[in-house]
């Protein structure tokens, strides 16, 4: 079960809310339609949640997990995606551009292929990007 989940939704209707819940990028809770970048394997210590692509992490660091000063650029060792629609594909290079994963939908790899290489993702966008990457 997806904990942080139960917790925000319980939260949310413990102080009035009413239930219905909404992502935010980098708010350090990884929700619907959302993928979370973890520092460590099997989804351990710092992490970030992403809701749109991204092609450079060279100015990003984590929300999550205590380390918001850590850089996520060539830093990624678990990835968990929360989006119930599309693929996400992460890239080794900045721009999307050498090697790369794709990660399902709702998908959690606890280890990924290129540990700590990763510097972009995108999501399977059907080619709006203008970024042929970006369409599998």
């Amino acid at each position: 079960m997806r904990t942080s989940a139960v917790l925000a939704a319980t939260a949310a209707l413990v102080l009035g809310g009413s239930g219905a819940a909404s992502a935010a990028q980098f708010n350090g809770i990884c929700e619907s339609k959302e993928v979370c970048i973890y520092r460590n394997t099997y989804l351990g210590g710092a992490w970030i949640d992403h809701q749109y692509a991204d092609p450079n992490y060279i100015n990003n660091t984590y929300t999550g997990g205590g380390y918001p000063d850590v850089g996520t650029n060539d830093r990624t060792s678990s990835i968990d995606s929360w989006d119930q629609t599309w693929k996400v594909r992460f890239f080794v290079d900045a721009y999307y551009g050498g090697p790369r994963q794709t990660v399902g939908v709702y998908a959690r790899l606890n280890t990924v292929e290129y540990n700590d290489q990763y510097s972009s993702h995108c999501w399977n966008d059907g080619g709006v990007s203008g970024y042929s990457q970006c369409s599998f």
